[in-house]
């Protein structure tokens, strides 16, 4: 099964890389070809194209000779790479030849991921490569890179769509299931922009609500936040306890949760703040999209006032996600809750910055501190170091010549140094 011309009626230059139009049209360079015709199909497309080596790259090179040598105008080329993948645009690179001989980077060329749990059986994404050509062009040159620390069928080149002086005009064509990513995520349940889910199916006495904030203070001080009730003799819950008991947050696009990227530009810190007394090991995940942040654990210090927490994301930049999962008290199992307990969350947010708003005039850097069992460890040349906590107060300022070991109670620590913050965590 192949997939037809997305320009309907228009006179455009299709291949759908079976073996028989890819011998047929195009010159092939490097390595070997495997084909797969008639294969799985995803996205409506069953043939493709892979390289037969992961350790040789292969080329493919359609020239102007193909469809009555008239120059090319554009193009737009799509390959499947699994969705756990960051480095998706990374298999493919596109070059463009005037002379047939020398050939040039793409100018401007829009790289971007499409994505259907359906269409892709849960695994793939479409990588939509496409660009306008400048004048001139003759040829393009298509080659699946080598990477031999990847399999040989990674990326799976399924499809060809060039346009060409004479015929249909390039236009920018939007992907159909296009991950769309905002610039910023950011939930304060002031405005009604948000999804709350409570996770697990529904109960009786473990509550999820929005309401007015019970603590104005310098943390914060906005009008509404989400109350969160745990009650472990919930009847109605789980095995009779609330185990898996949690909230996923999504922020609204139309009736669907908004799809977020994880960017070192837009953001890779994932803030929020939470009022509960109560000590707590959290448990953290992120849902939908590619980000595979699941499973996580975060020891926390209760207290009669809002703090604000800070996770650091960088392990999964170019990841996604659409819901942020929080359990107040453990992914799994509540052994040491006795009666309900109450947490407000608030103030959802990614940033580019790791520093809570109690620390001011500080841009985030590579500090070399890391956390250990009980203890925090920094490392480098600055003199002076200073410890806060999540929520922006101040542990402690150290001397230090060339290394510094601090013990600490388990949790979140910002560790400034000069004019620069690191995130670390005390397990």
């Amino acid at each position: 099964m192949v997939l037809t011309s997305f320009s309907v009626g228009a006179q455009t230059y299709v291949n759908e890389m079976t073996q028989a139009e890819v011998e047929r049209d195009c010159y092939i360079e490097g390595g070997s070809a495997l084909f797969n015709d008639e294969s799985a199909v995803y996205y409506d497309d069953g043939s493709y194209v892979q390289k037969s080596s992961a350790s040789t790259p292969t080329s493919l090179i359609f020239n102007r000779d193909i469809w009555g040598n008239k120059n090319l105008t554009g193009f737009i080329v799509n390959a499947l790479v699994p969705n756990d993948r960051m480095d998706f645009d990374k298999f493919i690179t596109i070059e463009y030849s005037t002379d047939e001989l020398n050939y040039h980077e793409i100018p401007d060329m829009k790289i971007e991921k499409s994505y259907d749990a359906v269409q892709g059986s849960n695994y793939w994404i479409d990588v939509w490569y496409q660009a306008a050509l400048p004048e001139g062009v003759k040829e393009i040159k298509v080659t699946m890179v080598a990477n031999e620390e990847v399999a040989n069928w990674i990326p799976c080149y399924r499809r060809t769509e060039i346009f060409y002086e004479g015929g249909t005009p390039y236009e920018y064509q939007k992907p159909p299931y296009l991950m769309v990513v905002p610039t910023e995520f950011s939930v304060d349940f002031e405005t009604e922009n948000y999804s709350i889910d409570m996770a697990g199916s529904q109960n009786a006495t473990s509550t999820i609500e929005v309401v007015d904030n019970p603590v104005k203070d310098a943390v914060n001080g906005s009008n509404k936040v989400l109350k969160i009730v745990q009650d472990p003799s919930d009847s109605n819950w789980g095995w009779e306890n609330a185990d898996w008991f949690g909230v996923a947050v999504g922020l609204l696009d139309g009736e669907d949760n908004q799809l977020v990227e994880i960017t070192e530009a837009d953001g890779r810190y994932l803030h929020f703040q939470i009022l509960r007394a109560e000590n707590s090991i959290f448990g953290m995940e992120t849902w939908g999209g590619t980000c595979t942040y699941k499973d996580q654990e975060i020891h926390f210090t209760g207290s009669e006032g809002w703090q604000e927490i800070v996770v650091d994301l960088q392990e999964f930049i170019g990841a996604s996600f659409k819901q942020f999962y929080f359990s107040p008290n453990e992914r799994y199992g509540t052994d040491n809750v006795s009666v309900a307990e109450t947490t407000y969350l608030d103030n959802i947010y990614i940033s580019p910055e790791a520093a809570s708003s109690a620390i001011d005039e500080t841009v985030v850097a590579t500090a070399k501190a890391w956390g250990g069992k009980g203890m925090l460890y920094v490392e480098g040349e600055a003199g002076h170091v200073t410890i806060y906590s999540v929520a922006g107060v101040e542990i402690g300022a150290y001397a230090m010549d060339g290394f510094l070991q601090v013990e600490l109670t388990p949790g979140i620590y910002l560790v400034k140094s000069g004019n620069t913050v690191s995130k670390v965590i005390v397990y």
